[in-house]
């Protein structure tokens, strides 16, 4: 568990500054975009199956 607190702290850290908030952000939009892209694959091969 202390591993895990002092991922949040440095990710926090590392939130401060403006490269590690822009690179925190692309990193979400990125996976947010997967995974939409993903939901929409299995939609579509479920109706067309």
């Amino acid at each position: 568990m202390k591993k895990f607190f002092g991922y949040v702290r440095t990710l926090k850290n590392y939130w401060r500054y403006p490269k590690g908030r822009h690179d925190i952000l692309d990193f979400l939009r990125a996976v947010l975009l997967i995974g939409a892209l993903s939901l929409i694959l299995i939609l579509a091969l479920r109706w067309l199956i």
